[in-house]
């Protein structure tokens, strides 16, 4: 969940790469052509999505959709109306507002006052300078310098701590609980992903404009673009009887992973829903800088439009085996160039939901691709392919594309970014002895809460409904004593399971969701895990103190100061 934003970026690099022989795309031909299309079918086939819709939008406002399976149980098919939610490529609505809303502070159209002492608003304007009060880091010279940029380009310092929001907190709640939370990397140091700062981007436009985030997009950005079907509200998505259902990579229907509550929390982050046709106007403002062809009208000023589509920070600082550059994030948008093919790009991926655009820039063309169903990237990228080997003057030889592009990619990518998760992590063990130390309890956290490990003999009343659906969701767990079991219930979660390994006090965190009378019309239960974390507890003098649970991130020598999150037990 937490890396397929880069490992798709990896995936696109390649894809472009595909066509190196070109200068150029031919963005005048028809390119659903029925060959195209049965590419198209032959890759969700593969890889089992249930409904996929796809834009090929050209600078000029020509744009073709195609549309292959179904968008519900009942069989119902999707269309080019047939909304999804976008995730994460929400986020370069976040990046766009805030450009606006600078431009009309610059201009003297606002309607509200900036806070106390500040005088102007600007990309670098602090944080601490717009949310007086609010916005705090536990580094203090991070919580003094962060600005605008800094934010949005991932370089707070703070890793993603997904796990820390939960669905009745506000952009305010979590702006205010960052000061909780332990950064991984110094200040500026390191690209490190982070959803919560773009719920806090959100949040200062509410602070900032007077009215809620999500009203700010709707009035600056989908009503002038006509996008009038997209909404952050999933209760409308489904009223309009256009709304897809969703699934898992392996088939089993879910419900949104957006509750009507959850609203204005996951808006900025990954909230926008939205289909093809609409997603189309989106991209061709950015092939005409921010203008609106249709109507000549500036939506995006020019000032913002490039501070978000220019690299801010290196991620990628290293090519791969075919690219000729390194990538950059900027503000919303992933930059890279390719063969002489400039672009930008974004990922999406949620509970039941795969997004992506790409945008070869200087080509006048770009790309959506929607899924009904999560880690289906690498599918959407291998559509991307299909696409723009479809659009090149000449014919992309065989030989210049990789043989099974995404699998090539994700391999890639998991080497360079995820050895040092690897390295820390054991196999469960299923001979591990019995502790010496009673584990079960109440642990807290400032930034994360409180949350209580059961194993398969306790008997509160806590402990008992957590018991009951593992039992029907995962009933073998139960049969190791020393597995640990709990509700951890976040955004993107609602259980934990702890299961030891071979290294004394060391466990494993499997995190996800239980569906213990199933959903949908299949009603045997099924559990979703979405990630995996070591954990370690510790133990002085036959007391257990805490645990130490996430990332290692190097800034102590103890358990208690090494790891993303430190958890007292109460005695």
């Amino acid at each position: 969940m937490r890396f397929h934003h880069l490992i798709t970026i990896t995936t696109v690099a390649l894809i472009v790469q595909a066509t190196a022989n070109q200068h150029t795309f031919d963005v005048h031909e028809p390119v659903l052509t029925p060959d195209l299309t049965d590419i198209v079918q032959e890759i969700v086939d593969t890889h089992q999505i249930p409904g996929l819709a796809l834009a090929i939008v050209r600078k000029n406002g020509n744009s073709e959709f195609g549309t292959w399976g179904k968008k519900s149980e009942d069989g119902s098919r999707v269309t080019e109306d047939t909304l999804f939610n976008i995730a994460s490529c929400s986020k370069a609505f976040v990046a766009a507002s805030l450009g606006i809303l600078i431009e009309e502070f610059a201009q003297g159209r606002n309607t509200t006052s900036l806070p106390t002492g500040l005088s102007t608003l600007s990309w670098q304007t602090k944080l601490a300078d717009i949310l007086p009060g609010d916005w705090e880091l536990s580094d203090p010279w991070a919580s003094e310098k962060a600005n605008l940029i800094d934010i949005l380009s991932h370089v707070s310092g703070m890793p993603s701590h997904d796990l820390a929001y939960k669905r009745n907190h506000s952009t305010l709640d979590v702006t205010r609980n960052l000061r909780n939370l332990r950064p991984s990397h110094e200040f500026r140091e390191k690209f490190s992903y982070n959803n919560q700062m773009y719920m806090v981007g959100a949040h200062v436009i509410t602070a900032l404009s007077g009215i809620q985030f999500t009203e700010f997009v709707k009035d600056r950005i989908l009503r002038p673009l006509k996008m009038t079907e997209s909404t952050y509200s999933i209760d409308e998505a489904v009223q309009s009887g256009k709304a897809s259902e969703t699934w898992t990579p392996f088939g089993r229907r879910i419900p949104p992973w957006m509750e009507g509550r959850d609203i204005e929390l996951t808006a900025g982050s990954g909230g926008l829903i939205s289909n093809v046709k609409e997603l189309a106007s989106w991209v061709k403002l950015f092939l005409n800088d921010g203008v609106d062809l249709d109507t000549n009208a500036i939506i995006i000023p020019r000032g913002a439009f490039e501070t978000m589509t220019s690299a801010h920070q290196i991620f990628f600082g290293y090519p791969t085996e075919l690219s000729a550059t390194i990538a950059g994030y900027g503000l919303g948008w992933m930059r890279f160039s390719v063969a002489g093919h400039d672009s930008l790009y974004h990922s999406g991926g949620a509970p039941g939901v795969s997004a992506g655009i790409t945008i070869p820039v200087l080509d006048d063309v770009g790309i959506v691709a929607l899924a009904n169903a999560n880690a289906k990237q690498s599918a959407l990228s291998d559509v991307t392919v299909a696409v723009l080997r479809k659009l090149a003057l000449a014919g992309c030889a065989d030989e210049s594309m990789p043989a099974n592009l995404s699998a090539h990619a994700s391999t890639r990518f998991q080497s360079a970014a995820s050895s040092s998760r690897r390295a820390r992590e054991e196999d469960p063990s299923t001979t591990h002895g019995n502790p010496r130390h009673d584990l079960t309890g109440t642990y807290e956290d400032a930034g994360y809460g409180t949350f209580t490990l059961c194993d398969a003999s306790s008997r509160s009343d806590e402990c008992r409904p957590v018991l009951d659906d593992f039992r029907l969701v995962d009933e073998s767990s139960m049969d190791d004593p020393n597995t640990l079991f709990g509700s951890w219930p976040s955004v993107w979660t609602s259980h934990a399971r702890f299961s030891p390994t071979n290294t004394p006090g060391r466990y494993l965190v499997d995190l996800g969701s239980l569906y213990p009378t199933g959903y949908g019309r299949n009603t045997t239960p099924f559990a979703v895990w979405t990630d995996r974390a070591p954990a370690d507890f510790v133990v002085e003098d036959g007391v257990v103190r805490g645990l130490g649970f996430g990332g290692k991130e190097g800034f102590g020598s103890g358990v208690e100061e090494n790891f993303e999150v430190w958890f007292s037990k109460r005695l």
